[in-house]
């Protein structure tokens, strides 16, 4: 209901109508009094206004006690900041006692400041209360659609698996890109080669948009691997990465065994000169000990069994006793029997070993490093050949014939031009020089290396005076324009060659010494038969050849050697630790063990140790055969990882053991990924306590705020506090300091 206040307006209409003539002043004198009545303070207005003093938004500040005595009494008036914004909400304030929110009311109501609110039980260590969340996944074929499967049912083609995909990836695995379609509320397998559907993709009309035509395909995760061999010194429970054509994949140990006839690896020498890809040989071994040798067999050379045809390769051997590798599989060597290369015999008193397959390792890395600029190129070969060189002269047609067993001869006179280019570079066989200014008509090359050119020509060009430093000539038949730089120097240049065979415009001569020079444009005359002669115009060498290490690249006699040879860049050093250690298995006698850096080695570079042995072949490793505790027999796969393939052979390892194990993959099933705790309540740490009965329990609080705790402990258990709970508080001063680089003080200290 609405009260009008002001009513002094209504007055004039109060008095009969005389009073408009005969007393206007009395009007106007009781008009104003109402007015004055209706003043705050006074009675009209108070009268009218009882309505709006029972709302404390619209009160009389001194009726604002009154509503404090009725709904707050107990609380003192020195520490409400806004008493009518605390009345106004002190029913909200007790509708929400025990909670958060009660506290943040009560706090900004009263001091207008925020507090923080600490629930210890919230934080109590609970065995058992974690989450363990494992991920599950398919690897699939590519398909257009994968993305729009996100948040759908998917199915496999022959409805025995269901999933719903929460999201897909694409990883790329050895140039391979591999398709994650990771999988929730998983019912049944969905196997290697299955399809996978989605009836939920549809296009605008409803229509299925995969189809068996175009579904992605499953191609498999690592399900499980197959040990073929076992490694040593592992124990159940220890988790191994899988190496192979995948990434990430994880297993964990669950049988091992006890096993003889495994190999232990030992460095002994590290040696010098190796690269990590250095060659290692470990070679199953025969030992033979011998009577009745008839000398003593050499290394590396192959003996047989006279009567079973067993050979094998030597690595050592004296006059009792040889070493053989590269032995015959299935043939063996009997004790009795000759053993012979072709020349030494000898008869058997004893053979051992011959077993054992698998035992291998790998450089694991390098100390005092260096890096070696190597020719690879093997020469020994070629120190023997003959430069002699088979000459094709062309010539002019010639009327006599030259006759073949004959010499031929020539004779030039040649300039070489020491110069730059102003242009182009490298001016080729028969090209012509000139300047017309200088009087200069024609220098032809006949030979060049760059910034020195030989030429021939007339008589009169070779001798112009203007042939000097920095005179310029240009190419007549290519860009290029050169700029002597030195004094020409003049030659006469003759060669001489026997005749192999002719023909009316070529000699084929076959030179026997020297290094013997035909230059075209000058005359060739057999020197038995004068009459027989030409002008030579262009010469060819039958004779060039190819270094075999040069594949694409022409060499012959002209090149450098440093041009024809091949080079690489190593980087080498001493052999620090082994890796990759396969103890294989079976074995009845210590394998042979090499290793060797060809390259290096084949330089023969003695190694400074004074035992005559070379760099990149002195590295000593030692092999055992002995028992092995720990032999891995299976393993669970506790991470699937991305991108392995069927059948393929992996290693497994870990960071502890230098020692693997070898297994064939099984690829068949969904991925699982590395399981993980999505929350921390079962472990204890700096946040997750111990319960103590006290502080850290089930029905304690702490309130964190910016004045002590006994400014207002009484209010808070008076008005939110619930009964039954321990209050706690922590006092926390923060100080803002103003600037650019100012940042937040705090200080905390918990009372009770």
């Amino acid at each position: 209901m609405s009260i009008e206040k002001v009513i002094s307006t209504f007055i004039p209409q109060q008095f009969p109508a005389f009073y408009k003539e005969d007393g206007p002043n009395y009007v106007a004198f009781v008009k104003a009094y109402y007015e004055w009545m209706e003043q705050s303070g006074q009675t009209i207005n108070a009268s009218r206004s009882l309505m709006d003093y029972a709302d404390i938004d619209s009160t009389e500040a001194s009726f604002i006690q009154y509503f404090k005595n009725t709904y707050i009494h107990n609380l003192s008036e020195s520490i409400i900041t806004d008493k009518r914004l605390l009345v106004k909400h002190i029913l909200e304030l007790y509708r929400t006692k025990g909670t958060q929110r009660a506290y943040e009311l009560l706090f900004q109501l009263l001091f207008n400041e925020s507090i923080e609110l600490y629930i210890p039980g919230n934080y109590l260590f609970k065995p058992s209360d974690g989450t363990w969340e494992i991920p599950h996944y398919v690897e699939t074929t590519d398909c257009q659609y994968l993305v729009n499967m996100i948040g759908r049912g998917v199915r496999n083609a022959a409805g025995t698996s269901t999933a719903v995909v929460e999201t897909v990836t694409q990883k790329l695995i050895n140039n391979r890109i591999i398709n994650v379609v990771y999988l929730s509320n998983i019912n049944g397998i969905f196997k290697y080669g299955d399809l996978i559907l989605c009836d939920g993709v549809v296009d605008s009309v409803g229509n299925k948009l995969i189809t068996l035509s175009n579904a992605p395909r499953a191609i498999g995760s690592l399900t499980a691997i197959a040990v073929e061999s076992g490694g040593s010194g592992y124990g159940v429970g220890d988790i191994l990465n899988v190496t192979g054509s995948g990434l990430e994949g994880k297993t964990r140990v669950s049988g091992v065994t006890n096993e003889n006839g495994k190999v232990n690896f030992t460095l002994v020498n590290g040696g010098v000169g190796f690269s990590v890809n250095a060659v290692i040989t470990v070679a199953t071994t025969t030992d033979l000990q011998l009577t009745g040798s008839t000398n003593t067999f050499a290394v590396n050379t192959n003996i047989y069994d006279t009567t079973t045809n067993a050979n094998g390769t030597t690595t050592f051997a004296n006059s009792t006793f040889v070493q053989l590798i590269n032995f015959s599989t299935g043939l063996s060597f009997v004790v009795g029997d000759t053993v012979s290369d072709g020349t030494t015999t000898a008869t058997i008193s004893s053979a051992i070993g011959g077993g054992g397959t698998g035992a291998s390792f790998k450089i694991g890395g390098l100390i005092n490093q260096e890096i070696d600029y190597i020719n690879t190129d093997y020469i020994s070969g070629y120190s023997g050949t003959t430069l002699d060189t088979q000459l094709q002269i062309n010539t002019n047609t010639h009327a006599v014939a030259f006759t073949a067993g004959h010499t031929v001869q020539s004779t030039a006179n040649v300039k070489l031009l020491e110069c730059s280019y102003i242009s182009a570079n490298n001016p080729v066989i028969g090209e012509k020089f000139a300047n017309a200014t200088l009087g200069v008509a024609n220098l032809y090359v006949y030979n060049s290396d760059n910034s020195q050119i030989w030429v021939t020509g007339s008589e009169a060009d070779l001798n112009n005076a203007n042939v000097v430093v920095g005179a310029v000539f240009t190419s007549n038949t290519t860009t290029s324009t050169i700029a002597l730089i030195d004094t020409p120097i003049k030659l006469t240049l003759t060669g001489n060659a026997t005749i192999y065979s002719t023909n009316t415009t070529a000699v084929v001569a076959n030179v026997s010494s020297g290094s013997p020079v035909f230059v075209p444009t000058t005359t060739l005359i057999d020197a038995n038969n004068n009459l027989a002669n030409a002008t030579i115009t262009s010469v060819t060498r039958l004779t060039d050849w190819h270094f075999p290490s040069r594949t694409t690249l022409i060499t012959n006699l002209d090149t450098k050697i440093n041009d024809a040879l091949t080079y690489k860049t190593l980087t080498t050093g001493t052999i620090a630790f082994l890796s990759d250690i396969n103890p294989g298995t079976g074995y009845s006698s210590a394998p042979y063990v090499d290793i060797i850096e060809p390259d290096i080695a084949a330089l023969k570079i003695d190694d400074g140790s004074g035992t005559g042995n070379y760099r990149g072949h002195d590295a000593v490793v030692n092999a055992l055969v002995s028992a092995a505790q720990g032999v891995v027999t299976a393993v669970q796969v506790i991470n699937s990882g991305f991108g392995f393939v069927p059948g393929e052979t992996v290693t497994l390892s870990n960071a502890n053991s230098s020692v693997v194990v070898t297994g064939s993959s099984i690829v068949d099933a969904g991925g699982v990924g590395d399981g993980k705790w999505k929350t921390n309540d079962g472990f204890l740490s700096d946040i997750i306590k111990i319960q103590d009965s006290y502080y850290y329990q089930n029905y304690s609080y702490e309130i964190v705020a910016q004045r002590m705790l006994s400014t207002y402990e009484a209010l808070v258990k008076d008005l939110v506090h619930p009964s039954g709970v321990a209050l706690f508080g922590k006092y926390q001063l923060k100080r803002l300091q103003l600037g650019s680089q100012s940042t937040p003080i705090q200080f905390s200290v918990t009372q009770s």
